[in-house]
């Protein structure tokens, strides 16, 4: 079964994207209205949560869910994985399709990744195997490019914005033990990966904001490398509309900027054991705790919250 999670704060962007892509490609979607409550309803078939619904599910542990920003759809994510769900994805709600085979592309990059690549991107190399290229296995998450408007942070948006970016369209594995920034623009996971998912604290009541993404993917590539997965990134592309204000997100992004630079190197310097992803986000969790910076002692407490949710 495939859910698709969808994180918004703005009605008519995503009345924008319920036009723009074929919602039955999915087997079920799940909307997360980052406010209060529900200010508006929807006329498809779909899970409609607000704050309201988080708190009264989570109780006391809702505050590991953030409020105005992003990393709210990380609850989309538990509910997918309580619904069932074999395989989760999550779009943002200012992207549009640009391929009608948007769901079969991440599966494929999942389930039928060759084991053989080509030495030059979209080039068919000398010595690739023509019968039989193998297949990789363990492939757990298939990140997607955009076009059009780049995912840059606000200081190259201010110097070199963009509006009509094309990635090259070509899929990789990403290597074992290198980190890579993570966008949570378009993304697809399978089921088993899920309590890694989780996306750091960020918005209100926090110091951080819009290094969401980019600090779950480090969580996430950590555990994955240790227990021999794979991540692939590249294609399936989405067509990202929006430019966002480069001066509101100077002032969102300035307190992590430096944060960022040490954040990998406090989960880098974990040594894991864990046999899966929940076993892994305990010990990442146990370590975090012990440090002494506030905000990773929180996150620790965050960590330990979630993976208990499963």
């Amino acid at each position: 079964m495939n859910i698709l999670v969808i994180p918004s704060v703005r009605e008519d962007s995503l009345r924008a994207f319920i036009k723009a892509w074929d919602l039955s490609s999915w087997h079920h979607i799940i909307v997360i209205e980052d406010n209060p409550e529900q200010t508006f309803s929807l006329d498809i078939n779909c899970d409609h949560y607000s704050w309201r619904e988080i708190q009264k599910d989570l109780g006391k542990d809702a505050w590991i869910i953030s409020k105005k920003d992003s990393a709210i759809r990380a609850y989309g994510f538990l509910k997918a994985y309580q619904k069932g769900a074999d395989y989760i994805f999550t779009l943002d709600d200012d992207t549009a399709p640009t391929s009608h085979n948007h769901v079969e592309m991440h599966v494929k990059n999942m389930e039928a990744t060759s084991r053989w690549t080509e030495s030059v991107p979209c080039k068919r190399t000398r010595g690739l195997p023509y019968k039989n290229r193998g297949i990789l296995p363990n492939v757990m998450m298939s990140v997607g490019f955009w076009t059009g408007v780049p995912d840059l942070d606000s200081i190259n948006s201010l110097i070199a914005p963009e509006s009509n970016f094309q990635p090259l369209e070509y899929s990789r594995i990403l290597s074992s033990g290198q980190y890579v920034p993570i966008c949570g623009m378009n993304l697809a996971f399978k089921r088993e990966l899920t309590p890694a998912c989780y996306f750091p604290i960020m918005g209100d009541e926090s110091p951080y904001h819009r290094f969401d993404d980019i600090w779950f993917g480090i969580l996430v590539k950590k555990i994955c490398d240790h227990l021999g997965w794979h991540i692939s990134c590249g294609t399936p592309f989405v067509e990202h509309k929006k430019h966002s204000n480069p001066f509101t997100n100077l002032e969102k992004e300035a307190p992590g900027i430096a944060f960022n630079e040490i954040f990998w190197e406090y989960i880098d310097a974990i040594n894991l054991k864990g046999k899966n992803p929940r076993s892994c986000m305990k010990e990442i969790a146990k370590k975090l705790s012990k440090l002494d910076n506030i905000y990773m002692a929180h996150l620790g407490e965050a960590i330990s919250v979630w993976e208990g949710l499963f």
